[in-house]
């Protein structure tokens, strides 16, 4: 599901955890030059799962594949509506 107002993709509730994961894309931050601006985070909590954030969507993808089962090349392409082309 994607949140426009908030650059978001949600990804596989959990009910027994009452969370899921999610992709944000943060577009300040991608306005300066060598930025980390997409985060894994916590769908519920918004714990950033990657401390350091992600400077590429195949890099947060990759992140996101390690909790969830997504295929990344399908999923790029997917995302590619939403997320500016630079990504």
């Amino acid at each position: 599901m994607f949140d426009e107002q908030e650059n978001v993709i949600r990804y596989k509730w959990n009910p027994k955890t009452e969370t899921g994961y999610r992709l944000r894309f943060d577009a300040p931050s991608a306005q300066r030059v060598g930025s980390r601006c997409y985060q894994v985070e916590d769908w519920t909590h918004h714990v950033v799962m990657d401390k350091w954030g992600c400077s590429s969507l195949d890099e947060a993808l990759g992140i996101l594949r390690d909790f969830i089962d997504i295929d990344v090349s399908q999923e790029r392409r997917r995302l590619q509506a939403h997320f500016p082309s630079h990504a």
